[in-house]
């Protein structure tokens, strides 16, 4: 290449004549080199050379462009999608918690119990629910939960979380960590109502229980079920209750943790209860305002070591115990534990269940019925609404009529009594 020849990109000058000469990295891309000729075999000039050397130029730009992959947006990039701002395990984590939820302080300990139970239902059967956005649920989406949940762990236990999921959400709602104008997802699943537990303790096995306690020499035990059957009041109650008060005939209760007052005529058989119970603590010289204590301990009762001791008592009934030391011998009673009795007839639309220390509340509100109580006087006692009360003895009138027959042996009473009036 000579000093008058002109500097061009890619060419070479041989004696004046234009050649392309590609660099390596052209070669290795597969470009060769070429004398640069029109067809009829004319060299190019100079100016037809560097016209040459910008069109070749511009196609390795274009194809570079073709094989350069594109950016990826956010929109198309497999990053890890952002976690929930507020998902389901955090609504939980506040909603359970008194720095966030005051009003769970004021809830009974065995309720919010219960409400955590739930929670780890949701968290183990639902794991990708219990970490999705809670904004992001639907009615939909909770009737599938409950769907899963009832393939499961079953209807009752379904039915149950959801309930406590629907509450949860309401708080939430109600708080404005979801959108407020949002309805709560998990209310009108049209879910599988479970039929309702309602199991009425006869006399004959109430007084089984209480005897076979004081004769394992658990005499605490039977004063808890006297208490829960005359007073109708929940098992925490009963085991946190102190007496507030004792005089003309009635007693009053205030509970230990939450200083709610109950207050109700003392009934003879609690009075002899309570009585007895005051005379075990002077021999055993101790002072405690709790009605119930422990007394292999003196301690107050908690209601997990009760629970043991009460089932232990039951099945005890349920066996019968022998005649011993001067003790006569207390024949079995299988209805307990929800066994057929022997010689009995069944009685049609009966279930027979075991009897639960919850069962004294249900035992409570009939036997007040069946002495002609009515409900606003049987809520005075036990503390039920309304409504609850009213559904306890829906129940149990569909499978014992004794309520019937006292409701109409009243009403020909009354209706001779207004003849015999007339005449």
């Amino acid at each position: 290449m000579s000093e008058q020849d002109p500097k061009i990109k890619y060419i070479s000058w041989r004696r004046g004549r234009p050649r392309f000469s590609p660099s390596k990295t052209l070669r290795e891309q597969g470009h060769e080199g070429i004398d640069l000729r029109h067809e009829d075999g004319r060299w190019m000039s100079a100016g037809e050379a560097l016209e040459w050397s910008r069109e070749f130029d511009r196609n390795l730009r274009q194809q570079a462009r073709k094989a350069k992959p594109k950016k990826r947006t956010p929109a198309t990039a497999s990053a890890a999608p952002l976690a929930p701002a507020y998902p389901l395990r955090k609504l939980f984590q506040e909603w359970l918690h008194p720095a966030d939820n005051p009003d769970i302080a004021d809830l009974a300990s065995k309720t919010v119990a219960e409400y955590r139970w739930k929670e780890n239902v949701i968290r183990k059967h639902l794991p990708d629910a219990w970490e999705a956005e809670a904004e992001a649920f639907t009615r939909p989406i909770c009737v599938g939960m409950y769907d899963t949940l009832r393939a499961t762990v079953g209807n009752a236990q379904a039915v149950a979380t959801m309930r406590v999921l629907g509450i949860a959400f309401t708080w939430a709602i109600r708080k404005g960590r979801i959108n407020p104008e949002k309805p709560n997802p998990a209310h009108g699943l049209g879910m599988k109502t479970p039929p309702p537990r309602i199991r009425v303790g006869t006399r004959e096995e109430i007084a089984q229980l209480v005897a076979v306690a004081d004769r394992l020499g658990r005499a605490e035990i039977g004063d808890m079920i006297i208490l829960g059957v005359w007073s109708g009041q929940r098992q925490a109650d009963r085991l946190n209750y102190g007496i507030a008060d004792r005089k003309g005939g009635r007693l009053t209760l205030r509970q230990m943790k939450t200083k709610a007052i109950v207050s109700m005529p003392e009934a003879p058989i609690v009075r002899q209860r309570l009585q007895a119970a005051e005379e075990r603590r002077k021999r055993a010289e101790v002072i405690s305002p709790h009605v119930i204590l422990d007394e292999r301990r003196w301690r107050p009762l908690l209601s997990s070591h009760y629970a043991h001791l009460f089932s232990e008592i039951r099945d005890a009934a349920a066996r019968g115990l022998p005649a011993a030391d001067g003790h006569p011998e207390i024949k079995p009673m299988p209805s307990l534990v929800g066994k057929p009795v022997p010689d009995r007839p069944a009685v049609e639309g009966e279930t027979l269940l075991s009897l639960r220390d919850q069962d004294l509340r249900d035992t409570a509100v009939t036997w007040l019925a069946n002495s002609g109580c009515s409900i606003p006087e049987i809520c005075s006692i036990t503390g039920h609404s309304m409504k609850t009360a009213h559904d306890i003895l829906k129940h149990y009138l569909a499978i014992n009529p004794e309520l019937a027959d006292t409701a109409i042996s009243k009403m020909v009473a009354w209706y001779d009594g207004e003849e015999e009036n007339e005449q």
